[in-house]
């Protein structure tokens, strides 16, 4: 069958005068693949074009001076449809047929246009353009034909994934192409011919309609072009998001618009999971700000169990503190809620619910519909509204938990893994407040027996200053009266004895007094403030003086800083380790080296020594109260100064070692904050 179009020019030049059609709408339907057809108001076809030909299965040279109802099954003549048609002027009319083709028949719909004579005096003609109403199984024939423009533009609209409609100025729909249906569910062959309103939601049709006609009136646009995201209407009732680019164009003195669009829900849906994690990650943040400043764990669950419900949209969110010891299977007791009034202790048995099945282990749970979920009999908590989905995890670790964050929705509803991984991280946030304030709490009250053994030591302190003093006092003075009255009556062992005993009552008081001294360094120390230790030692040089000349000592002293601290300690702290410098020098005369050096944000201050050493074994012991290295025959003292050196640094946030070995000297080192050095 002949019905594709000629190759050859002078070929065109006869169809032309056969009865083509060679005017630019007849162009436009060509390539859009519709049927068309030119015919006088008698019925008599005077032009067809090649989709008209393969739609009836005739060629050209069969349909041509062929009258136009003799391919009607019902016997509809052109004629009676041609009556409804003005013939003074130009006017259109559309009607549904069935055209009897070469193999059969197809249901059709004619849109007819008369043009009136005009000033050439030509006879008045019918544009007619074919519709099928329904897309019939093709001819072997016309299978067989060489590919046109107008099945090129068919292959292309029906394989493209996006929506092709084309519509008139009354917003009726001229085309559809087949993804109109995928996207929005509706026939293209019925879309054609209605109104464009239909694949509009209802809430926007007005709003559609008067842009239309504002803009046909003054062309003002009031949205972009092209590319606006609007919503389109799915035959089963749901709004689908559209991604549509517009257009218009006049054809034969008609305005057209086409309009191109897709479904965005996959980008939508991405977009609405990303702003989903967003807000769960800044309530998350917000969340472990607020743990980090709030001491009341009670308002940190509330303000938990808020974020909880505004980030999932939920209507209800519960915090319950599981008691294992209140019963066999424990029970529950409710903290915090969202959404419901918590009443003061309210509690619930935590046997047979979601919170059991979250504490053995089981969690998280997700329940997406309650009502077909057979493994629990209910939420936790009793609502004023059903409660058809939720998300329960543990607070704390599975083996010993402290509770369960509970999230429920009225609706039934899928929850994403972003969801339970946001409900997750709020729990961690939780069960790591409630941990540090339970070590909060173990710290204030160690604090506060520190404090109350302190204010024992300071009682302490004061009796031995006072009472243990007087009766050591005493001791001495009559020890002394004795060896005054009966020093006669007294042997050598006698007058020995007594001064033993006088000795060790001196000794005790000193040690008494070194003791006081030590208990005090904290409470009776002086507030700190900018201390020049070139200063300090150049005192404790002073008070040294005679121990210096004595000792024939010689001390090397670099520039030392200046810190925040008590001067009145800091110079006992360089008296005492100088003064044990010189006395632990060993038979040469005493050299030592005091040096500074800047570690980070610290000071790190040195006595250097060459004397006697110490063991690497017993170099912590020398910090310790009373403990001596040597006997008192061979060095003498409490035992206490190195101990006092100790409290005073560690008053000053820093530390004290000592790097020795026996015979090799000592380097005695403290640490000191750098805050405020210059």
């Amino acid at each position: 069958m002949d019905s594709g179009p000629s190759r050859d020019p002078s070929a065109a030049a006869d169809e032309s005068e056969a009865g083509s059609f060679p005017d630019r709408k007849a162009g436009l339907l060509e390539a859009a693949d519709i049927a068309c057809f030119r015919a006088t108001p008698s019925g008599t076809i005077v032009a067809v074009n090649d989709a008209f030909t393969r739609l009836t299965g005739y060629t050209r040279s069969e349909l041509d001076e062929r009258p136009f109802g003799a391919l009607f099954d019902d016997g509809t003549r052109l004629e009676s449809l041609d009556s409804d048609l003005d013939g003074g002027s130009s006017s259109t009319t559309s009607t549904p047929v069935s055209i009897r083709t070469k193999t059969g028949s197809v249901p059709c719909t004619v849109h007819l246009e008369r043009r009136p004579r005009d000033d050439t005096d030509q006879e008045p003609t019918i544009t007619g353009i074919v519709r099928r109403r329904r897309v019939p199984a093709r001819s072997s024939a016309a299978s067989e034909s060489d590919l046109t423009y107008g099945r090129t533009f068919e292959a292309l609209a029906n394989a493209l994934p996006d929506g092709i409609i084309v519509l008139d100025t009354d917003s009726d729909i001229q085309y559809a192409n087949p993804a109109v249906e995928r996207i929005l569910g509706h026939d293209p062959d019925e879309l054609v011919g209605s109104s464009k309103v239909t694949i509009i939601p209802e809430r926007l049709r007005q709003t559609h309609l008067s842009a239309l006609q504002r803009y046909l009136e003054t062309g003002e646009r009031h949205i972009n072009w092209t590319y606006v995201e609007l919503p389109g209407q799915h035959t089963d009732g749901h709004e689908v998001p559209l991604g549509v680019s517009l257009n218009d164009f006049t054809f034969d003195g008609d305005r057209y618009f086409v309009g191109l669009f897709r479904d965005i829900s996959p980008r939508k849906e991405a977009e609405q999971t990303l702003t989903e994690k967003v807000v769960q990650l800044e309530s998350v943040s917000y969340l472990g700000r607020n743990a980090l400043e709030s001491t009341d764990i009670d308002d940190l669950l509330e303000k938990a169990t808020e974020l909880v419900t505004a980030s999932l949209n939920a209507e209800y969110a519960t915090v319950f503190e599981h008691d294992a010891a209140d019963s066999d299977a424990g029970v529950l007791r409710l903290r915090a809620g969202s959404g419901i009034d918590v009443a003061d202790g309210a509690t619930t048995p935590a046997s047979g619910s979601i919170a059991a099945a979250v504490l053995a282990g089981d969690g998280p749970i997700v329940i997406e519909d309650l009502e077909s979920d057979d493994r629990f009999d209910g939420p936790s908590v009793s609502t004023d509204r059903d409660v058809r989905s939720g998300i329960t995890v543990t607070i704390g670790p599975v083996s010993d938990p402290w509770g369960v964050l509970d999230v429920y929705a009225t609706d039934r509803r899928e929850f994403a893994d972003h969801d339970i991984d946001f409900l997750e991280s709020v729990a961690t946030i939780l069960a790591t407040a409630i941990e540090r304030q339970g070590y909060e709490r173990c710290l204030n009250e160690t604090v506060s027996e520190l404090e109350a053994s302190n204010e024992r030591l300071e009682q302490f302190a004061y009796a031995a200053s006072h009472d243990l003093q007087e009766p050591l006092r005493m001791v001495s003075s009559y020890l002394q009266l004795i060896e005054r009255r009966y020093a006669d009556e007294l042997d050598a062992e006698g007058r020995e004895f007594i001064d033993y005993a006088v000795d060790g009552a001196d000794r005790m008081r000193e040690m008494i007094d070194g003791l006081l001294e030590y208990s005090r360094i904290d409470s009776q120390g002086d507030p700190f403030e900018p201390v020049d230790l070139d200063a300090v030692l150049a005192d404790v040089l002073t008070d040294l003086q005679v121990m210096i000349d004595r000792s024939d000592a010689e001390i090397s002293i670099e520039p030392l800083p200046e810190v925040r601290g008590d001067s009145h300690q800091l110079r006992q702290l360089f008296q005492n380790l100088l003064s044990n410098a010189i006395e632990y020098s060993g038979d040469e005369p005493p050299r030592m080296d005091v040096t500074a050096e800047r570690s980070g944000r610290t000071w790190e201050i040195s006595v250097r020594d060459e004397g006697i050493g110490i063991d690497p074994d017993k170099q912590d012991r020398v910090f310790r109260v009373f403990q001596r290295l040597h006997s008192r025959e061979e060095y003498e003292g409490t035992g206490i100064g190195l101990a006092l050196c100790r409290r005073i640094v560690e008053r000053h946030s820093g530390r004290i070692w000592v790097d020795a070995e026996p015979g090799e000297g000592s380097t005695f080192s403290f640490t000191i904050p750098a805050d405020g050095s210059r």
